[in-house]
């Protein structure tokens, strides 16, 4: 299990969980979460909207990420549009 917790605007800490995926492509992902976040929130989107959202996306990249590269490979950035979130 991967837990992020959050803190929010009226101070209540909570969490957030998804099933953790074992890869090493994982390249990407702190820039993806926060993106999508930030994306969220331009479209309207309540802070907890945007978290989970932003969660289900980074957790999906990261499962359905093609083995490229040597090291720690990108993530699947598509992984949104493919339908796989």
């Amino acid at each position: 299990m991967c837990i992020d917790y959050v803190l929010d605007e009226t101070g209540d800490i909570w969490q957030v969980q998804s099933v953790r995926t074992n890869s090493k492509n994982t390249h990407g992902t702190g820039c993806t979460f926060s993106a999508c976040i930030t994306a969220e929130l331009a479209k309207g989107a309540s802070v907890a909207d945007a978290i989970h959202t932003a969660k289900r996306l980074t957790s999906q990249a990261i499962a359905t990420a093609p083995n490229i590269g040597h090291g720690h490979g990108a993530v699947n950035h598509w992984a949104f549009w493919e339908g796989e979130v």
